[in-house]
């Protein structure tokens, strides 16, 4: 069962990011240096984008279950935040502020955050194990990733932070990916807390 689980969370990431190009690809009058993602949610085909989130977001819920303790509730945390954004649809760049964006907005600081935590728990995980290229890789995904949110709700939409948010969601994603890849072929990590000797 953990293997059908964590294939769905491999599957997650490239969904949403190939299903987002092919949408910015085909859809008119949509420029990603002015609007975010979850702007293709909006107008006539909205559907598309919405039915992406929907399953990706579920997808990685359905991954959280192949881990156990604090990576299962960030996990799902994410995974939740996807789909309630899907739910809950942005608002128009320029338009009035209504409960959809704000819930919008919720969803995605309260997923993102989780993910984010998500990495560096996985990051100081694997440093405790000596495999200090996945922890600098799990880190600095989870830092970029983070870096990219805080930059686009800060700079008002500005081309830049939209680009750098942008490329923080194809990383986020690419190493979420990787991780339930390698989850398949190894456990998950985990500190090891030494075991004290009994006392005669």
């Amino acid at each position: 069962m953990n293997r059908i689980l964590l294939l769905l969370g491999a599957l997650a990431g490239p969904l949403y990011v190939v299903g987002s190009l092919l949408e910015i690809a085909v859809r008119d009058g949509f420029d990603p240096l002015r609007e975010p993602w979850s702007a293709l949610s909006l107008g006539e085909h909205g559907w598309v984008h919405v039915a992406v989130l929907e399953v990706s977001g579920l997808a990685v819920v359905a991954a959280a279950f192949a881990f156990t303790g604090l990576l299962r509730v960030l996990f799902s945390l994410y995974g939740l935040s996807l789909a309630g954004a899907g739910i809950f649809t942005i608002d128009p760049v320029g338009g009035e502020v209504s409960f959809s964006g704000l819930m919008h907005f919720a969803c995605g600081a309260v997923g993102f955050t989780a993910i984010t935590v998500a990495a560096l728990v996985v990051a100081r995980r694997f440093r405790a194990e000596g495999l200090t290229g996945w922890a600098a890789g799990s880190a600095l995904s989870g830092v970029f990733f983070y870096a990219g949110f805080a930059a686009m709700a800060s700079a008002g939409g500005a081309a830049w932070s939209l680009l750098l948010f942008t490329g923080g969601v194809i990383v986020v994603s690419a190493w979420f990916t990787a991780f339930c890849l390698r989850t398949l072929q190894r456990p998950a990590p985990s500190v090891r807390r030494p075991v004290r000797a009994r006392s005669a």
